[in-house]
């Protein structure tokens, strides 16, 4: 059985930080590491993306992209771009696609 997690561990100035969840915007896979991004900056988690949305599903993150995971407490709106085309405006002016194969889970989730 996986675990959830409560923090996340990124690196940062040399030492590794444990990252309350409820801080983190979303994270973004770039190569063989995820982008861990919140209202005050980036950080770099050697987590691969794959494994970081199996942990924190419970904890209200969901895959909007396949390079893509949000946290859904920081969701402000949904920008339709085209029929089947939308993204995600997060906190502090973030931006994320939501692929056209996540809109129904999305909906479901959020009862939109």
């Amino acid at each position: 059985m996986v675990r959830s997690l409560q923090v996340l561990p990124v690196h940062l100035d040399g030492e590794i930080r444990l990252l309350p969840l409820r801080d983190v915007l979303y994270c973004c896979a770039e190569g063989g590491r995820t982008r861990v991004v919140t209202a005050q900056g980036d950080h770099l988690s050697r987590w691969p993306l794959r494994l970081l949305a199996e942990r924190l599903e419970r904890a209200r993150f969901f895959r909007a992209h396949r390079a893509y995971l949000v946290n859904l407490e920081h969701v402000r709106s949904i920008i339709p771009w085209t029929r089947n085309a939308y993204s995600l405006a997060l906190d502090g002016r973030a931006e994320v696609p939501l692929s056209k194969h996540r809109v129904k889970p999305l909906r479901r989730s959020l009862g939109w």
